[in-house]
């Protein structure tokens, strides 16, 4: 996970929304519904992002979360 971690600051660091596809998600997270998608949004808050659009099977796209919202 830390790899995929890298990856999407890195992408952030330039973009505003990161795209991580279904074969790198299977890798940290196994298809299981409800339960991969509660897992993804903690990495994600775990890192400062927001997991803006999900899509089971297909896609989960970052952005940063504003600051804001940030604790």
């Amino acid at each position: 996970m830390q790899k995929l971690a890298l990856t999407i600051a890195k992408e952030l660091a330039t973009a505003d929304h990161c795209a991580v596809y279904n074969l790198e998600l299977e890798r940290a997270w196994p298809r299981n519904g409800e339960e991969r998608k509660k897992a993804i949004s903690a990495f994600a808050k775990s890192h400062g992002w927001l997991l803006r659009h999900y899509k089971d099977g297909f896609v989960a796209i970052f952005t940063k979360e504003p600051p804001s919202k940030r604790n």
